[in-house]
């Protein structure tokens, strides 16, 4: 079971330089490819196909996001970085010889919408160096100093479809509340998992994280409280009442969170119309909620 340690940010800055070949393997990507496809004299370790890349996707099973270190918060004991990489990849397109560079933000932006509609972990490299400054045309490439894979996986805590901006969290079981995607997450981390299947439906993550505490690890069908997990979070199960197979939206105004047995009365029992009924009432009137079944 993979739970969140909470260091400070300072004991997460990169210490060594390791090169992304061993830090992708590390972190349980499918290095087939990028050995069979190198004709590099030095070794598929210096692929230039991939070892340049800022991001990589294997699909069905995690995505690698390389992350700067300086552009990390710390935030009542959680480490995350808010970013922008489409509006990034928009800048360097109007940039004079940075087309790389955007199509390597562009699949930043695009390795995260991945990985939100298959509910797939983030895993971080740690970058720490010079930053180039973005603004400033004279200003130097970045350059890479020390790089190390962050151990623990990251979530993606916010993403705005429209304009690509994102907040990705350190830790996957780190947040008070949590619900059946994050441990799905949880079970794709583990490096042995190799048969994982992707969510049928792209599920806000700020809705579930809104709804989740909205509902303060309290069942809003029955009233009772979420079971602890081994990191001391509250488990619920966030429920979509009119389903988002029948045009239900992805909002807090159709998504409330259950505890296990009641998510499946939902979903299941012969009650089923009369509890869909119930829980609408219980989202536009709070206090409609039922204590008890």
């Amino acid at each position: 079971m993979l739970i969140a340690a909470m260091p400070q940010l300072s004991d997460l800055k990169p210490r060594s330089k390791q090169l992304m070949f061993d830090l992708a393997e590390e972190a349980g990507y499918d290095m087939t490819d990028w050995r069979d496809s190198s004709n590099d004299p030095r070794g598929p370790k210096a692929n230039p196909k991939y070892c340049y890349e800022w991001a990589y996707v294997e699909p069905g099973k995690l995505i690698i996001l390389n992350l700067w270190h300086s552009s990390m918060v710390e935030e009542e004991g959680r480490v995350i970085q808010r970013a922008n990489f489409r509006s990034d990849a928009e800048f360097y397109r109007k940039e004079r010889g940075k087309a790389e560079w955007a199509r390597r933000a562009q699949r930043l932006d695009d390795a995260i919408q991945t990985a939100l509609r298959d509910n797939l972990p983030v895993r971080v490299v740690l970058l720490d160096g010079v930053m180039g400054n973005k603004g400033d045309r004279d200003s130097k490439s970045s350059s890479v100093k020390k790089r190390e894979l962050d151990p623990e996986p990251w979530t993606i805590t916010e993403y705005f479809w429209d304009t690509g901006a994102v907040e990705l969290t350190r830790g996957i079981l780190a947040a008070p509340y949590v619900d059946q995607f994050d441990l799905d997450q949880v079970d794709k981390s583990d490096p042995e998992r190799r048969d994982v299947s992707g969510s049928a439906f792209v599920r806000d993550p700020a809705v579930r994280k809104r709804v989740l505490n909205r509902a303060s690890g309290y069942c809003e069908l029955c009233g009772e409280a979420g079971f602890r997990t081994e990191s001391d979070s509250l488990y619920l199960e966030t429920h979509h009442v009119i389903p988002l197979s029948e045009g239900g939206p992805d909002d807090d105004r159709n998504v409330v969170a259950l505890c296990a047995n009641d998510h499946r009365r939902a979903h299941f029992s012969k009650e089923w119309a009369a509890i869909r009924k119930k829980l609408l009432a219980g989202i536009s009137q709070p206090s409609e909620f039922i204590s008890g079944s």
